[in-house]
């Protein structure tokens, strides 16, 4: 967890034997699964808006034609979605849910590694009056 301009900043890290999801597979397995729920059922309990974001590693796809590593980080950020939404986060809770593949990597020095495939959710900070900050517009390298 880390706090950055948006919010808390919640990253679910794969491991090199897997955790959330099957390489190349955007449904999250049972441990991601159950790791997920936990995870809805207490930030739906809070007021902040909630952004998802899906990434790769740098290897690219190697399954579908037509399916890059852009395609499996918006299907696993929405797969999350979806199954947070049915457990615990609010209809209105999520903003947004973003697909950067490898172009956010975790650890630049090693594009390959396990790390920087993950999904990260972001609990938006407030504004006084109980509302969800608007994102801070960014330059898209960090």
């Amino acid at each position: 967890m880390t706090v950055t301009a948006e919010g808390l900043r919640i990253e679910l890290m794969e491991s090199e034997k897997g955790t959330f999801f099957e390489s190349g597979r955007p449904e999250p397995t049972t441990s991601g699964r159950e790791l997920m729920i936990t995870i809805a059922h207490e930030i739906g309990k809070l007021p902040n808006k909630i952004s998802l974001e899906g990434h790769t590693d740098a290897r690219p796809y190697a399954g579908l034609a037509n399916y890059s590593n852009w395609e499996l980080s918006t299907d696993r950020a929405n797969a999350s979605r979806r199954l947070m939404m049915q457990n615990g986060l609010r209809e209105d809770q999520v903003v947004e849910v973003r697909g950067f593949a490898d172009q956010r990597l975790r650890n630049p020095q090693n594009p390959d590694d396990a790390s920087n495939r993950r999904i990260s959710l972001i609990v938006r900070y407030l504004e006084k009056n109980g509302q969800a900050a608007p994102a801070p517009i960014t330059d898209a390298k960090q």
